[in-house]
């Protein structure tokens, strides 16, 4: 398979393991769906898993434009379609569990149990975006392994980052960072920096939702992951101490085992 025609583009697609419910896997800005491998060796067991990497990431084509966070909500669809899903959980990441958050509250009917990690329901304050737009667009586009070590500290935390028994997955995960399409990625980002608030959305997401978050998270802090939990009426918040914007990798087996608790209940 694994590229499918999906919204006017290709993407990459994966499924794992089998199951009579499906979980689709969405992944981070500068990731794809090998991300959740960790996660995937765990609920594979149990659910069929499905990941997509984002139109201009991973393995999928990248395409001149469609990046605005409405059309990767349509490419989810798409790939829910492709597979015969009527309905799924979602797990979502950063940009990918904004797509979730923005799928269950249009479509309740297609989204089961719902799980966020990382994100933010708020558009991101001018500051921000000028300052990642331009690390994003000037260097990242240019270099991937330029701003490597900034962006490095913006996703994983201290902790992670100083302890020397990390070395091995601390230099996998820049690579993969640096094996990036660096104009790709920045030309997907634009849009998604520039997203619109969907706080109004967080009422009508009737999904029994998980929302987690690293108590480090440098991309979006708790006090993003509380305003969703306070906004949706089923939703249950786990800061996890300690951890940065990756708990897939800094807390691999912890979020794994809170992830399969989660969507088994």
């Amino acid at each position: 398979m694994p590229l499918i025609d999906v919204n006017e583009t290709q993407l990459f697609v994966e499924e794992f393991g089998e199951g009579d419910e499906a979980i689709l896997c969405l992944h981070a800005l500068f990731f794809d769906g090998r991300m959740y491998a960790n996660q995937i060796d765990v609920l594979s067991k149990h659910f069929r898993c499905i990941t997509l990497d984002w139109r201009g990431q991973g393995r999928s084509a990248k395409p001149i434009g469609g990046y605005d966070v409405d059309n990767l909500c349509h490419d989810i669809l798409g790939v829910m379609v492709h597979f015969g899903l009527a309905r799924c959980h979602i797990l979502g990441m950063s940009v990918g569990g904004v797509c979730g958050i923005r799928l269950a509250a249009l479509y309740p009917e297609k989204v089961g149990k719902l799980a966020v990690g990382g994100a933010s329901a708020e558009s991101e304050p001018i500051e921000k975006v000028v300052k990642y737009e331009r690390l994003l667009l000037e260097e990242f586009a240019v270099d991937t392994a330029g701003p490597v070590d900034a962006l490095m500290t913006i996703l994983y935390g201290a902790p992670f980052l100083n302890n020397p028994d990390n070395e091995d997955r601390i230099a996998s995960e820049r690579a993969r960072i640096m094996d990036n399409d660096g104009a790709a990625v920045a030309r997907a980002s634009a849009p998604i920096l520039r997203r619109v608030d969907i706080r109004h959305m967080l009422p009508h997401v009737q999904s029994k939702t998980l929302v987690f978050v690293g108590e480090l998270d440098g991309a979006n802090p708790p006090e993003k992951a509380r305003t969703i939990a306070g906004g949706i009426t089923s939703a249950q918040l786990d800061i996890m101490p300690g951890i940065g914007h990756q708990p897939n990798v800094e807390a691999a087996e912890e979020l794994s085992l809170k992830l399969l608790r989660f969507f088994s209940s």
